[in-house]
């Protein structure tokens, strides 16, 4: 009998929609991945050069940043960063350190980077480079060509050299930005000569910054290490080259395929609008931001600056690193450009 009145109140409930039954929630539910960039082809890549204008010779300002966002896209990714603006990420492999993987040649400019990036020729001597939490190493475009934008120290036996931040970003003297190397081995290929990261920081400590022309980015073949003590310690004669003859596109290769001083590319290269990178936030929180695919022109961030160009204070409690060196060597930025991106 208790079978038969229970069989008659379920069939009673379904008749009158009130059995239902109730969804179990997880809290593991998958989150969908952005999709991956395509894979790196030389092919594509050669194709994109080819069909790219060529971009403007070493030693000439540009009136925009824009000559960049196309012909850098191919090998990194454009995101924004406060408070620089449009910035690029290239699609290099873990560890990468920008000014490491090339050599350096004297030219009617003074020592001059040399890399053998196919985006070498804007990266390296037109804007600065950052680090920042969740980005990693990024570029901030200017419109300033130099041989290099670096912040050099020379001494006891060493020759060291670190990329130039924005205006209020100093690498300290144990910050991975640092690259050394022996004054005899300074002209060959730096990522096979250059100093275990480990054993940098007692290097740049023992060594002194450059100061004077030395320092200074200008029209000169003065800048950079004395060349009459680096032609001694190479055993070299060595004379300048136009910076023109030193600095052009190179060859896209495979990346099995690349020689020992090319940076490594991660397998696969994101683009444009592929792959949101996160902004550093005040307090180095760091957010995801939402790129518009098909965009061209940059979406700077309020606050005037000289040259029209986006604000170079960085946020307070910074998206780079701001250890100041210890009294006795400068190294900043403002000790070592004397001139205005």
């Amino acid at each position: 009998m208790r079978r038969f009145s229970t069989l008659v109140i379920l069939t009673a409930a379904a008749a009158s929609g009130c059995l239902y039954d109730r969804e179990v929630v997880r809290d593991d539910r998958a989150v969908e991945a952005p999709p991956p960039g395509p894979a790196y082809d030389s092919t594509t890549y050669d194709g994109y050069r080819a069909e790219s204008p060529p971009p403007p010779p070493a030693g000439t300002e540009v009136s925009s940043e824009t000559v960049f966002y196309d012909r850098l896209s191919p090998y990194g990714y454009w995101t924004f960063v406060a408070p620089y603006g449009r910035v690029w990420i290239p699609a290099v492999g873990y560890g990468w350190r920008p000014y490491y993987y090339g050599q350096w040649v004297l030219t009617d400019w003074g020592w001059t980077f040399v890399s053998d990036d196919p985006w070498g020729w804007a990266a390296y001597h037109y804007g600065r480079w950052n680090y920042g939490v969740g980005v990693g190493w990024y570029w901030i475009p200017g419109v300033v060509w130099a041989p290099a934008w670096v912040n050099w120290r020379y001494g006891a036996g060493y020759v060291t050299w670190c990329p130039l931040g924005p205006p209020g970003v100093v690498f300290g003297y144990r910050h991975p930005a640092w690259v050394a190397v022996t004054e005899q081995h300074f002209t060959r290929p730096i990522a096979t000569v250059a100093v275990p990261a480990q054993r940098t920081y007692g290097v740049v400590t023992q060594a002194r910054p450059l100061s004077g022309p030395q320092s200074t980015v200008g029209r000169g073949n003065s800048f950079g290490p004395p060349v009459a003590s680096v032609a001694r310690a190479t055993g070299q004669q060595i004379r300048p080259i136009a910076a023109t003859q030193a600095v052009r596109p190179r060859p896209t290769a495979a990346p099995s395929a690349a020689p020992a001083m090319r940076s490594p590319v991660r397998p696969r290269a994101r683009v444009d609008g592929v792959r949101p990178a996160p902004t550093v936030r005040p307090g180095g929180e760091s957010r995801p931001v939402p790129m518009r695919p098909g965009s061209s022109a940059p979406r700077m961030e309020p606050g005037p600056s000289r040259g029209g160009e986006p604000r170079a204070t960085p946020p307070s409690g910074g998206s780079g690193p701001r250890a100041a060196p210890p009294s006795g060597g400068g190294g900043g930025p403002h000790a070592t450009s004397g001139r205005t991106q």
